[in-house]
C-alpha cells in the first residue's frame, strides 16, 4: 500500500441493544479496500438522519452542532492524511483512526528530548569524555529552557517541532535579561539548543532547523594580566602582620609562575611534583576543565612557596602544595593586595594564568610549547589567552630592525 492512498469516510448510525430512541454514530475510513469503523461519541434521532448525505436533516439547534461536528472530523481526518503523505508514512485505516482517536504516535516534546540529550551527555561525562562543567552547562541549559517556557509560554513545554526561530531569539533575551546571562555564557547555552535541534533532524522529528540563517558570536574581551614590574611590586610586599593576605598572594605568585587555573591549583597535590632521570622538577596534572594534561617546569620561585608551607598544617593533613582558600575569598582579598601594590587592574585568581602565559611570550617561549604547560586542546585557545605586550612585539623585529637599522632611502 503507498503512503498516498486514497480515503473515504462516511458516517452511519446502528441501532443500539438497549433500545433507546437515539442511534450512536459511526464513522467508518475505508483505504484501498481495508477498512475500520469507531464511534465518534455522538447520537442521533433515527427520523433526522440522512443514511445518503451522512448528516442530520434536522433544523434544531443540536442537529445543526451535530453537522458541524461531523464536518469536524471530517476535516481532522483529512489533516491526518495529509500529513502523513508529507511526511512519507504509509496510510491506512488503522493509523487514521489511531491517530484520531489519540492513541497513534506523540510528538516529540522539547524538554523531553533535552532530557534525554543530557542523559547521554551524562554517560560522555562518567566515561571521561567531557568534564563536569560540560555536562552542568547542559543540565543547567534544559532547565532554564524548561522555567522560558513556563514564564513565557504559560507551560512547561511544548513539542519540538513547534519551536521556531522567534522562539530562539525570545530564549536568547531570557537569558541575557532574566539570568544575567554574558553575551558567551548565552552563546554556549544557544550552543546546546542547537546541538539538540540537530540531533531531532536527524530522527526526523522535525522537518527544519529553527537555526538556519542565525549567527552567535561570542565577545573577546581584553585579557587581564600583569606585567614583570608589577608582579614583582606584588611579591614584594611584606604581609607577615596579615597572614590571610600574604597566604593569598603566595597562591596567586605561584599560579603566576604556573600558570595553573584556580580549581587546578587548589587540588594540586604534592604527588603532583615529580622528578625525571635528569632531576629536573616538573607539574604534572589533568586539568579539571579539559583533562589535559598540563606539564609544568618547576622554577625557583613556585619551589620557594613549596617549601615556605612545607610545615602548614592543611598541607601537612591533605597533602596539598599550598593551603589554598576558596576562589570568592582569593578574588575579594586580591582587590586588597591590588590596593596596597598599587596596582590599578581588578586582580582576580585568572589574571595570574594570563600573566603566566604573557610573560612566557614575552621570554621567548613558543605558542606550543605554552599551550601544552596550559592545558590547552587547542592552540587557538592559547592565543586568546597569551596577550602579548608591546616589548614582545618589539623584540620581535629586532632582526629587521638590525638588517635595516643603516639604511637610507635615496
Amino acid at each position: 500500500m503507498t503512503s498516498d492512498s486514497y480515503f473515504t469516510l462516511g458516517f452511519y448510525v446502528r441501532k443500539p441493544q438497549t433500545g433507546r430512541a437515539e442511534y450512536p454514530i459511526f464513522a467508518r475510513i475505508s483505504v484501498a479496500g481495508q477498512a475500520t469503523e469507531f464511534k465518534i461519541g455522538r447520537t442521533v434521532d433515527p427520523d433526522n438522519w440522512d443514511a445518503k448525505k451522512h448528516l442530520c436533516r434536522g433544523r434544531s439547534r443540536r442537529d445543526l452542532e451535530l453537522n458541524k461536528y461531523l464536518e469536524l472530523v471530517r476535516s481532522k481526518l483529512c489533516d491526518i492524511h495529509n500529513m502523513l503523505i508529507r511526511e512519507n508514512k504509509p496510510v491506512n485505516p488503522a493509523i487514521l483512526k489511531s491517530l484520531f482517536l489519540g492513541n497513534g504516535e506523540k510528538p516529540k516534546m522539547m524538554i523531553e528530548v533535552f532530557r534525554n540529550a543530557n542523559e547521554i551527555r551524562k554517560e560522555e561525562y562518567e566515561r571521561g569524555d567531557i568534564v563536569k562543567a560540560t555536562y552542568q552547562r547542559w543540565s543547567r541549559c534544559a532547565d532554564y529552557m524548561e522555567e522560558f517556557f513556563k514564564t513565557s509560554l504559560n507551560t512547561p513545554d511544548i513539542p519540538i517541532k513547534d519551536v521556531t526561530s522567534g522562539i530562539l531569539d525570545d530564549f536568547q533575551h531570557f537569558l541575557r535579561m532574566k539570568k544575567a546571562c554574558a553575551n558567551n555564557a548565552a552563546v554556549r547555552y544557544l550552543r546546546c539548543v542547537k546541538n539538540v535541534m540537530q540531533y531531532a533532524l536527524a530522527h526526523k522529528w522535525i522537518e527544519h532547523d529553527p537555526f538556519i540563517g542565525k549567527k552567535y558570536q561570542r565577545t573577546y574581551n581584553e585579557r587581564q594580566f600583569l606585567t614583570e614590574t608589577e608582579l614583582k611590586s606584588v611579591m614584594a610586599l611584606d604581609l607577615k602582620e596579615i597572614p590571610r593576605l600574604e597566604i593569598v598572594r603566595d597562591t596567586f605568585v605561584f599560579c603566576c609562575f604556573t600558570g595553573l587555573a584556580f580549581c587546578d591549583m587548589k587540588t594540586l597535590l604534592r604527588s603532583d611534583i615529580q622528578d625525571d632521570d635528569k632531576g629536573h622538577t616538573w607539574i604534572r596534572k589533568a586539568r579539571a576543565k579539559t583533562g589535559e594534561m598540563c606539564i609544568i617546569p618547576m622554577l625557583a620561585v613556585p619551589s620557594q612557596l613549596i617549601e615556605k608551607y612545607a610545615n602548614h598544617p592543611t598541607v601537612k593533613e591533605s597533602g596539598v602544595v599550598l593551603p589554598v582558600i576558596t576562589n570568592q575569598k582569593m578574588n575579594a582579598y586580591l582587590k586588597e593586595i591590588a590596593d596596597l601594590a598599587k596596582i590599578k587592574k581588578n586582580l582576580t585568581t585568572h589574571v595570574a594564568r594570563h600573566t603566566f602565559a604573557s610573560m612566557s611570550l614575552c621570554n621567548n617561549v613558543s605558542i606550543e610549547v605554552i599551550s601544552k604547560m596550559l592545558g590547552h586542546s587547542d592552540i587557538k585557545t592559547t592565543q586568546i589567552y597569551a596577550k602579548m605586550q608591546d616589548q614582545a612585539v618589539y623584540d620581535g623585529m629586532a632582526t629587521m630592525r638590525s638588517k635595516f637599522g643603516d639604511f637610507h632611502v635615496v
